[in-house]
């Protein structure tokens, strides 16, 4: 299957105004938006389609949920190996999102991913997160081992103190189902901390 690059080919070679032209079918749309990107506005996918008209916004929208939905069904056979595979399974979920949101992944014996499920959304500073909620979907899909991430809006990847006993929390919980902890990936601006790679779990 080909990828989001290879799809949009075509549009590659053209700069931002033009694409954004080619979405809105308006010149002074793609100019508020490139003149947004010269500032260095930290301009979101969102600020985008609220330019856009209600019937092209929603087309927008539905086009981009569909792109996500289907790599969610090829990401199902994803095997997680590292941090690495983590943080390149959920990016799409996981990025230019203005709130904090949980997310567990879970695996079965092989470490092949078996579900994904947001577990909670939150504000800009912190997100609720029932551990019961997570280790109750974990029985539904019979997992053996689970993953935790979350974002930080601010762009900080590294955890806090409520990130830290909420892995340990979780690690202790998941130990008396038999349900492992593998990582805690916690999501920055373009970088990510990685609970097992730190020596943290």
């Amino acid at each position: 299957m080909k990828d989001l690059f290879e799809l949009c080919g075509e549009c590659r070679h053209l700069s931002d105004s033009e694409v954004v032209y080619q979405l809105t079918n308006n010149r002074e749309t793609s100019k508020r938006v490139n003149e947004m990107l010269l500032r260095g506005d930290n301009v979101s996918i969102e600020d985008v389609c609220q330019l856009l008209t209600p019937a092209r916004r929603d087309m927008a929208l539905a086009v981009i949920e569909l792109y996500k939905r289907i790599i969610d069904r090829r990401s199902s056979r994803v095997i997680i190996r590292h941090s690495e595979d983590i943080y390149n399974l959920m990016k799409p979920y996981m990025e230019d999102l203005e709130v904090e949101e949980c997310w567990a992944i879970y695996l079965n014996q092989s470490n092949r991913v078996v579900r994904k499920q947001r577990i909670s959304v939150g504000g800009i500073t912190s997100t609720q997160v029932d551990v019961r909620v997570i280790l109750r979907e974990a029985l539904k899909c019979n997992a053996t081992s689970l993953i935790l991430c979350h974002n930080h809006p601010s762009g900080n990847s590294r955890p806090s103190n409520d990130d830290n006993r909420l892995t340990e929390c979780l690690k202790n919980a998941g130990n008396t189902m038999n349900i492992k902890l593998l990582d805690h990936i916690v999501y920055g601006d373009k970088e990510y901390f990685s609970y097992e790679d730190e020596g943290r779990l």
